[in-house]
């Protein structure tokens, strides 16, 4: 496949967006480069930064699209109708995205690739949040609306913090003591559930 070929304007974005994601999941963030998206896509070696600007612009696009399946696995998660379960059920999907997307989870914070002030990924990566906002709120008592007031603010970090502080763990391998028989699967289903009802009884 070639420009010659036809790509039009939005496909060749997409097909350059894809290239970059099939890349971070099989070779992580060091294995990118702008030449072997365009290899993978089939285009010219300029191509990319011809319609992204630079790296840093496609990778945005990638992490985009990081916040909205992260906002797919939280809205998809099944709490058992108390503040803290309700944290427990984000924080496991959380998890769940990091490990099953440990690529664009990756590049999501790296402030280095990703233009933060791109305001489609401004308003992408606060929307994904917010139900940890929501949930914080209620485990701590309070409205959203104070809890969101800059004094405020340090029960939403905490929380946070925690979720991905146990994803970066878990993608290093650094609970392989803990385990036993099936790494993924027993942490998952065992080991994940006992931390986080630890945080949140």
């Amino acid at each position: 496949m070639s420009e010659k070929r036809g790509y039009h304007h939005g496909e060749l974005r997409k097909a350059l967006i894809t290239a970059t994601d099939d890349i971070l999941r099989e070779n992580g963030i060091e294995g990118f480069s702008l030449r072997d998206a365009a290899r993978r896509a089939g285009v010219s070696p300029g191509a990319p930064a011809h319609h992204f600007g630079s790296a840093s612009g496609l990778l945005t696009e990638v992490a985009i699209l990081g916040y909205e399946e992260l906002a797919r696995y939280l809205g998809d998660a099944v709490d058992d109708g108390t503040p803290a379960g309700r944290m427990r059920a984000l924080a496991a999907a959380y998890v769940a995205f990091a490990l099953d997307h440990p690529g664009r989870f990756r590049l999501m914070f790296r402030k280095d690739l990703v233009n933060r002030t791109n305001p489609v990924y401004e308003e992408t990566s606060k929307r994904a949040l917010w139900p940890f906002a929501e949930a914080i709120a209620g485990v701590n008592g309070t409205t959203l609306e104070t809890l969101l007031e800059a004094r405020n603010l340090a029960p939403i970090f905490a929380a946070w913090s925690t979720a991905h502080g146990i994803a970066y763990l878990a993608l290093e391998d650094k609970m392989h003591f803990a385990l036993q028989g099936n790494y993924d699967e027993d942490f998952r289903k065992r080991l994940l559930p006992e931390i986080l009802k630890a945080q949140w009884a």
